[in-house]
């Protein structure tokens, strides 16, 4: 393993923006990464710079800690020798010397200096095959050293860690996620903080027909392990009346009604919560309210942006990233609400739900079950109070 004294941390998407874009999301991104690593106790010092953020530390967990963080393309563990050949080779001779692989690759890359690619490979290649006695392989080699020399300094690892990618959170608008306690809607939160949105989630109560809110509660207490710090605001309310008064009237168009009344109660919380937009968990027709028809008549006339980022993925796949995130195992314990039609309705017409909602009074019933809500900051202790902690 590399005795390594920096962790060099690249990202992709911000590299593409404009001078200022850049500059804060680089900003953003610095401080999200400073924040785990505060929390994790990793003592370090960050610097900017060459397209990258380095992470003077020889901590090892660093470089797994700031791969979770949401703009990370990926980050490698690595040593820091003078931009010179004859350095960088001993320093290459060295890993290749403890490692004893029986086949080996250079990957060189150069910025800012007078040494070439095809040099770096084909001096420090000879270096390392004279004092191992290693084969070189380029297709399929046991082990590929890596070498980024630049103008004063060039880095040297064996290892490439995945990071989550993304942008930066906090780089996009706030958005309000409604999240039944279920596998999708946790993901469906995961996804837009992946894309820089902080959340807010709104849990609707719907006790005896559904009981939720633990399960909820505990995948928002995931879900703010991602946020490098930021609280989370998870925000309930009770809406059986709501259902009851629905199912009563029109049973088979309970589930869509039902989200109509979600919507206009999520549009009343979004104003108070300063987000941008409602996202869903929906995956398209993995269920009978989530047709095409069915959205169309729930969300016609909502007259706010309406996010659905798992649309287009299937439950394996959604399955998969619960599992990532962390939260799978506590959404699968989830039951069924108990309030679904045992024929609900598939092909909706929006006239028509738009008509039941009038008759229904169901804006009436949003403002006042929005008066009942309540409210709790989930999320770690801020950067000042860790610091405080480590002296």
């Amino acid at each position: 393993m590399i005795s390594q004294d920096v962790v060099l941390v690249r990202y992709g998407e911000i590299t593409l923006k404009d001078s200022w874009t850049r500059q804060n999301w680089e900003r953003i991104l610095a401080g999200n990464i400073a924040f785990s690593l505060h929390r994790a106790r990793v003592e370090h010092k960050m610097e900017k710079g060459e397209g990258r953020i380095f992470i003077h530390t020889s901590d090892s967990r660093a470089s797994e800690i700031a791969a979770r963080v949401f703009g990370v393309v990926s980050t490698s563990p690595a040593r820091t020798v003078a931009s010179d050949l004859g350095e960088i080779s001993r320093a290459a001779v060295e890993l290749a010397g403890q490692a004893k692989p029986s086949t080996f690759a250079i990957r060189p890359r150069r910025s800012g200096v007078s040494i070439s690619s095809e040099q770096i490979g084909r001096v420090v290649g000879e270096a390392v095959r004279t004092a191992t006695g290693c084969s070189v392989d380029l297709n399929k080699p046991e082990m590929e050293i890596f070498v980024e020399a630049r103008k004063e300094r060039a880095f040297i690892f064996t290892e490439v860690v995945k990071g989550v990618g993304g942008l930066p959170l906090g780089s996009q608008g706030k958005m309000l996620v409604l999240i039944s306690g279920g596998i999708d809607s946790p993901v469906a939160a995961w996804m837009m903080m992946k894309r820089g949105c902080p959340v807010t989630l709104l849990h609707f109560d719907s006790r005896p027909y559904a009981d939720a809110i633990d399960q909820s509660m505990r995948c928002a207490e995931v879900l703010a392990d991602w946020t490098a710090g930021r609280k989370i605001d998870f925000i309930t309310i009770p809406i059986s009346r709501g259902i009851e008064k629905i199912a009563s009237h029109y049973p088979r168009a309970t589930c869509i009604l039902c989200r109509r009344l979600m919507y206009r109660i999520a549009t009343e919380v979004m104003e108070m919560q300063g987000c941008l937009g409602i996202v869903t968990g929906y995956s398209m027709g993995q269920v009978a309210s989530q047709t095409a028809d069915n959205i169309l008549a729930e969300q016609a006339a909502v007259g706010v942006p309406v996010f659905h980022p798992l649309i287009s993925l299937d439950k394996t796949e959604i399955t998969d990233l619960a599992r990532k995130v962390g939260t799978y195992g506590i959404a699968a314990e989830t039951k069924s609400c108990t309030a679904v039609p045992s024929k609900p309705m598939t092909r909706a017409k929006k006239d028509e739900i738009l008509m039941a909602e009038e008759e229904l009074g169901l804006r009436e019933i949003a403002r006042a079950l929005v008066k009942e809500m309540t409210v709790t900051r989930i999320g770690y202790q801020d950067i000042d109070s860790l610091q405080e902690g480590q002296e």
